[in-house]
């Protein structure tokens, strides 16, 4: 509408320096000679500003004259000095280089979100939206999302070579010899007491009585409590052997313990076993994951301590400047490998558009600065031809 006008105006402008130049010719009075002057001079101005105005578009009056529509005829140039600007001046590639390296987006972030936390306002939105987001993911999803990303952990888990490491650790650090004298020690504890004492010799005696008749007939005239006796001494004597480190029966329960346990390290059901429990203890483990998950996102609290905690854990771990560093490093890529682009996208854009497009793009652009030029043109020639025309009289 501001171009319409300027150029309605500039036409208006020459309308009046052509009729106020032709309405004045036939008087000879001296003021309307000057003022006759005034519109001559106007009216050539303002139609060798429009002649030049207007070739600079197009030909004037359709008219192909020499030298005029400069803007189709080189549009050719017009476009590779453009192109030329852009990418060696305006947009070239140490440019956008310092232009991204005087930025510091991360911590200009970081900061951001920080203040947006310690707005109470933007705080609500923060943790309704990570409520949102958290609980419109049905819960399923969830599962199978951890139980993905453990799935090529759990994967590269090998149960028998942990537990061939397990029993080396144990072997290497003589649990197995601590936790066997660990075990005697409290038999030896037990059996002390005076009511294991007795629940132990008796037992025996029934035993004997059950199975051996023939020495059952005896046992009454040994007496109960000396067999008792006798039973709880011979097992206090066997622990305190069997805790001796050089004692045989010690060895060779030991030596048993340790074949059997190297055994076990190539022992299919044991392998499957442990197979079966840590896939059921990876699936119960995924369960549990899955219900923390879900009860901390009801926990508003509990979501914005975390934000907290993790803006203040990635301020102090140096996270900001390692990652801002390696991001401008992948923007310093990023331009290197694709800085021609600009100049293809911008050449394309304007490859689409018509010689006549461009040409009204242009117009329409400038054209009330251009018309103004007009305006200016007839203006000028007036108070110009003014000034002439009186000194032609006051001379004549």
């Amino acid at each position: 509408m501001v171009e319409k006008n300027s150029k309605r105006l500039a036409n208006l402008s020459l309308l009046v320096a052509s009729t106020g130049f032709v309405a004045t010719m036939p008087f000879q009075a001296k003021i309307i000679q000057i003022l006759s002057g005034g519109f001559e001079a106007a009216l050539v101005g303002g139609l060798a500003d429009w002649f030049a105005v207007t070739a600079m578009f197009r030909h004037p009056l359709n008219i192909p004259i020499p030298h005029t529509a400069l803007l189709p005829k080189n549009r050719a140039k017009i476009t590779e000095g453009i192109l030329s600007s852009l990418n060696n001046q305006w947009l070239s590639k140490e440019s956008l280089i310092e232009k991204v390296n005087e930025q510091k987006w991360i911590e200009k972030g970081v900061d951001s979100f920080e203040n947006m936390l310690n707005d109470e306002e933007s705080k609500e939105k923060i943790i309704s939206s990570i409520q949102e987001f958290g609980t419109s993911i049905p819960k399923e999803s969830i599962e199978k999302i951890i139980q993905d990303s453990l799935h090529t952990t759990l994967k590269s888990i090998s149960s028998e070579k942990i537990w061939s490491n397990v029993i080396d650790k144990v072997f290497q650090n003589e649990w197995d010899e601590k936790t066997y004298e660990f075990l005697i020690d409290k038999i030896e504890d037990y059996v002390k007491m005076p009511h294991i004492k007795e629940l132990i010799g008796r037992e025996i005696i029934q035993f004997i009585e059950r199975k051996f008749f023939m020495i059952k007939a005896f046992l009454p005239m040994i007496g109960e409590e000396k067999i008792i006796e006798f039973i709880h001494n011979g097992l206090l004597d066997l622990l305190i052997e069997l805790k001796n480190p050089e004692s045989d029966r010690r060895k060779t329960i030991l030596s048993f313990i340790r074949i059997e346990a190297e055994k076990s390290k190539t022992n299919e059901n044991v392998i499957r076993q442990l197979d079966e429990w840590k896939n059921s203890g990876a699936t119960y483990a995924i369960q549990e994951v899955t219900n923390w998950i879900q009860n901390k996102l009801a926990d508003r609290t509990y979501i914005f301590n975390t934000l907290l905690r993790l803006l203040d854990f990635i301020k102090k771990s140096g996270w900001v400047n390692k990652i801002d560093i390696s991001f401008k490093k992948i923007l310093y890529q990023l331009i290197e490998k694709y800085h021609y682009k600009i100049g293809e996208l911008v050449r394309m854009n304007i490859e689409k558009l018509s010689t006549e497009e461009i040409t009204d793009l242009l117009e329409n652009k400038i054209g009330k600065d251009i018309t103004w030029i007009r305006v200016n043109g007839a203006v000028c020639g007036f108070l110009i031809g003014i000034i002439l025309s009186t000194i032609q009289i006051i001379f004549k």
